[in-house]
């Protein structure tokens, strides 16, 4: 048989091989060290005993890593996933869109990790004898309409000073959920254009 047959063999065995390198469990562990060199044996045992300690290397059980980020192909998912911490059930664009978009009343409480934010009460410039408190329970990880629940509590101030809660438009909600679900569109696309070009 001629050699040209045996060659696809070759390029195979050296493709598992290189395979079955990348995957060993304990490859951080089998990294070799070059030897020291005199010069610096000679300086480390004058160097003062404050000197600091070699570098520790990876943990060897790594559950991200795959071949593609072995190869840097691509990046760990922990490393691809960008903006707040939150909750397995909490969508971290719409919690991030909610947080810029209500950011001018001020944040009374937030958890991120069950997605609920509440705002300070906030009076329109306008409107001094008004006020308003908004709350929003971000309820998926989808960036769909039916993720956010907004409630908005309103309160006039009576001649004497006491305040009072009075009705809230539906025009407020709604126009209100719309804003955070504009600005949650525009955080994904900012993501996906840095993704896109990086």
């Amino acid at each position: 048989m001629s050699v040209r047959y045996y060659r696809p063999l070759f390029g195979v065995a050296a493709s598992l091989s290189l395979l079955v390198a990348g995957c060993d469990p304990n490859w951080p562990n089998t990294v070799s060290v070059a030897p020291p060199t005199p010069s610096a044996t000679a300086s480390a045992t004058g160097a003062a005993s404050g000197a600091p300690a070699a570098k520790k290397l990876d943990d060897p059980m790594d559950t991200e890593a795959t071949l593609w980020t072995v190869f840097g192909f691509t990046k760990k998912e922990s490393e691809q996933e960008v903006g707040p911490q939150v909750g397995n059930d909490v969508s971290p664009v719409l919690w991030q869109a909610t947080e810029e978009t209500l950011h001018f009343a001020g944040i009374s409480s937030e958890d991120p990790m069950t997605g609920l934010l509440v705002t300070d009460w906030y009076s329109p410039p306008s409107k001094p004898n008004e006020r308003l408190r908004v709350s929003v329970f971000v309820r998926s990880r989808a960036l769909r309409s039916d993720s956010i629940t907004v409630s908005v509590e309103r309160q006039e101030r009576s001649p004497t000073g006491a305040w009072a809660d009075t009705p809230v438009a539906r025009d407020v909600v709604t126009g209100l959920e719309s804003a955070i679900l504009k600005r949650a569109r525009q955080i994904h696309a900012e993501r996906y254009r840095e993704k896109m070009y990086k």
